[in-house]
């Protein structure tokens, strides 16, 4: 995933991103073009790879909506990888979001809401609240636990691909990623 990412510019991107988070809207719109189809990647690798909840998320509406929030709040990206793990939780919690609101919804009643409705089943909905409670536990002890499981699990990056962003030795993120999922399945 970086791979491709960094077959365009990556000081161009980077440069752009930089403008962008002190306010720049023009910048902005020059970033969307060069990163789109990245960011489609990342949300499939969401959909496809990552978890049952979002399989049935249009891709499409995933990026649009993550890149709308982030349009919305603004980008206070310090680096391009923080870009890209700020690009991560807003499609995070776009899919949370939708499982809230379909559990909302089934304890109401059975009206069906076109976004809501992508969620196919109640206990995805409750598996994806729960993986966001367990998720913003460990960012505030741990936060480069956080930050691998991010970049492996919602971004799809590779160990050595998630070792060359943080710029630390392949085997810190191997044992980094085993601890994060050895925690995430006890408490799941």
């Amino acid at each position: 995933m970086l791979t491709q990412l960094q077959q365009f510019k990556p000081d161009e991107i980077t440069l752009l991103i930089s403008q962008a988070s002190d306010g720049n809207d023009g910048a902005m719109d020059q970033l969307m073009p060069i990163i789109y189809p990245d960011l489609k990647r990342i949300a499939s690798g969401i959909r496809h790879k990552q978890m049952v909840v979002s399989r049935t998320m249009n891709t499409t509406s995933l990026v649009n909506e993550a890149w709308l929030k982030l349009n919305k709040y603004g980008i206070h990206a310090e680096s391009r990888k923080h870009f890209f793990c700020i690009i991560a939780k807003a499609m995070r919690q776009i899919i949370v979001n939708a499982a809230v609101e379909k559990q909302r919804l089934k304890r109401k009643s059975n009206q069906v809401d076109m976004d809501v409705s992508e969620i196919s089943s109640q206990s995805e909905a409750s598996f994806m609240i729960k993986l966001n409670e367990i998720l913003e536990s460990i960012e505030q002890s741990h936060g480069r636990l956080a930050e691998v499981f991010h970049f492996k699990f919602f971004l799809g990056f590779s160990e050595q691909e998630i070792a060359d962003t943080l710029e630390v030795n392949v085997r810190t993120i191997r044992r980094d990623w085993l601890t994060v999922k050895k925690i995430v399945q006890e408490i799941v």
